[in-house]
């Protein structure tokens, strides 16, 4: 799924940096990303979900849920809010076609 997505951005030759979500040159909906806004969070989540069952433990629950809340509200809100205001209606568009986690 990751690296599904970062063919995607290469394929668009954008930025894959997610602290610069102002380097962005074009808005990405091909590909992974016709299903989910954001698809390399999504593998990190799976990842961590991997662990929980891997371990059976429940310190990686606790790290889901804090990959969730963090991810949310301090990198996907903020990078969100940048191409909203760099993309517009057609940005705007894109959210209500696709979910965020899909």
């Amino acid at each position: 799924m990751g690296l599904s997505a970062v063919w995607s951005f290469a394929k668009a030759r954008t930025s894959i940096d997610p602290r610069f979500p102002n380097k962005t040159s074009k808005l990405v909906t091909t590909g992974i990303y016709r299903y989910s806004r954001n698809p390399m969070y999504l593998g990190l989540l799976s990842f961590l979900c991997a662990a929980f069952v891997y371990f059976s433990a429940l310190s990686p629950l606790v790290m889901i849920v804090m990959f969730v809340f963090y991810m949310n509200n301090f990198q996907i809100a903020p990078e969100e809010a940048i191409l909203q205001a760099m993309f517009g209606e057609q940005f705007e568009h894109y959210c209500q076609q696709v979910r965020r986690w899909c």
